[in-house]
């Protein structure tokens, strides 16, 4: 294993930084939720993040439509299906329980590789793959008699997350993941406003609070992601993306008073090893988690 230089360790953390951020916008999301519809919250993340994410673009002087602006759109368009998925499920169900929902992303984009790539799989990679659905079965069974919309839901939305990944094989991928972040921000801000013109609650001054809080994790996360896997082998430093729905069970836990039971904390643990398992024992990193 090769020796970690001070360069990759600071990459680590922040990756661990971006972990912590996105466990915060899924914070003010639930917050944000329990008085404004998810749909809404969605827009709301979306357009404030367009001005920040404009400002980055044009400091790295990256392209606005990249090379394959139509592959770009789609990826955008499932991004944007999994962004609302995801935050439907986290406004029904415990914060901790949703957040992990989301991650059963690296194990259908090794499937979906495989069937629509063509990539080999080997043995050790299905075992864990396999391994992963049982831990999902734990993670979801406490909670599927009384909330199976939800649960489906928010496993969809790790699906959808996991095919936006993986079309970005069909693509010569931009030097700068700031244009994808872009399409992924500005699709999610359009496709979002229908569904906002024809229910919109006007959000008082707190729930403001809430959506400032919801865009600047949000943020902050892609920066500190961003800039993590630019300056360091992705196997070292993407595994630290787990760290968020640790964080966000500990804040359910703190703030909502959710107590996870054991086996919904096992299957939990079982879907991180797993999916920490998947980048460590591929040649090539199952994906790489630009929007959120």
């Amino acid at each position: 294993m090769k020796q970690i230089n001070d360069e990759t360790a600071e990459n680590m953390w922040k990756m661990v930084l971006a972990a912590f951020s996105f466990s915060i916008m899924a914070t003010f999301v639930k917050f944000a939720c329990q008085t404004l519809p998810s749909m809404e919250v969605v827009f709301f993340r979306s357009a404030f993040g367009l001005i920040p994410m404009s400002i980055l673009i044009v400091n790295a002087r990256a392209s606005w439509f990249g090379k394959t602006p139509k592959i770009h759109a789609l990826r955008g368009v499932f991004g944007f299906a999994a962004l609302s998925l995801h935050f439907y499920a986290i406004a029904k169900l415990d914060l901790g329980t949703a957040v992990m929902l989301n991650y059963t992303a690296p194990m259908f984009v090794v499937i979906l590789a495989h069937i629509m790539l063509r990539e080999k799989t080997e043995p050790r990679v299905t075992a864990a793959i396999l391994f992963s659905f049982f831990g999902l079965y734990l993670l979801a069974s406490p909670h599927f008699e009384a909330k199976p919309i939800p649960i489906l839901l928010g496993i969809l939305s790790g699906l959808f997350a996991a095919i936006a990944y993986v079309l970005i094989r069909f693509s010569k991928e931009d030097k700068s993941p700031y244009t994808i972040i872009f399409y992924f921000t500005a699709i999610s801000t359009i496709a979002s406003l229908p569904f906002v013109s024809v229910h919109f609650v006007r959000p008082t001054f707190q729930e403001w609070l809430g959506l400032i809080g919801v865009s600047v994790g949000a943020v902050f996360g892609q920066v500190f992601l961003t800039r993590s896997i630019q300056k360091a082998p992705i196997s070292y430093v993407l595994p630290f993306s787990y760290l968020t729905p640790v964080f966000a069970t500990f804040f359910g836990l703190l703030i909502w008073k959710e107590r996870l039971t054991l086996q919904t904390l096992m299957g939990g643990a079982i879907i991180i090893l797993c999916g920490i398992s998947i980048y460590f024992l591929r040649e090539r990193p199952p994906y790489v988690p630009l929007e959120e």
